[in-house]
C-alpha cells in the first residue's frame, strides 16, 4: 500500500528524567539548519560560490501540553533530558513506529492563560543539545 500521509495523531512525546506530565496537544519538530559559508573569490562574477558548514545546529521542539499544576515545573529549565516522540504508524502493513530521539534541555516553560471557557495550556521548548541525536529511525 502506498504510504498516503499523516495528521500527527497518535504520535507520542515523552521525556526521560523530567517526566513531564499532560496531554500533548501539539507538537513542532526541530528544523535542522546548517550554516553556508562564501567561498566566493574576486574574480566569481555571477552568481556568489558557497560551501557547506562544517556542522548542522539540531535544533528544537515545541510541545503545547495541557496543564497539570501536580507538576513542580520549578526545577526543569535546564535539566538535561531525553526527548522520544514516537509517530503513529502510516501504513496497514508496518509494524516498527518511527522514532525521533535526542539529548537536550527544556529552554522554556510558559505558564497557561487562564480564562473561562479556555483550556489551560502550557508551552514547552526543548533544545536538542547534539550530544546524542536527534536521531531519525525510519517506520517499517
Amino acid at each position: 500500500m502506498t504510504y498516503q500521509g499523516m495528521t500527527g495523531q497518535g504520535t507520542t512525546a515523552v521525556l526521560t528524567t523530567n517526566a513531564i506530565t499532560g496531554c500533548v496537544r501539539s507538537l513542532t519538530l526541530p528544523e535542522l539548519t546548517q550554516d553556508k559559508i562564501d567561498a566566493s573569490c574576486l574574480d566569481t562574477t555571477g552568481f556568489m560560490k558557497y560551501i557547506p558548514g562544517d556542522l548542522t545546529d539540531p535544533g528544537e521542539c515545541s510541545l503545547e501540553i495541557i496543564f497539570d499544576p501536580t507538576f513542580d515545573f520549578d526545577a526543569i529549565i535546564g535539566v538535561l533530558d531525553t526527548l522520544t516522540i514516537t509517530f503513529a504508524l502510516g501504513t496497514s502493513t508496518n509494524t516498527t513506529n518511527a522514532t525521533l530521539i535526542g539529548t537536550g534541555f527544556i529552554t522554556s516553560y510558559s505558564l497557561p492563560d487562564l480564562s473561562t471557557n479556555n483550556l489551560a495550556v502550557v508551552n514547552v521548548t526543548f533544545a536538542y543539545d547534539g550530544q546524542t541525536g536527534p536521531a531519525f529511525t525510519v517506520e517499517s
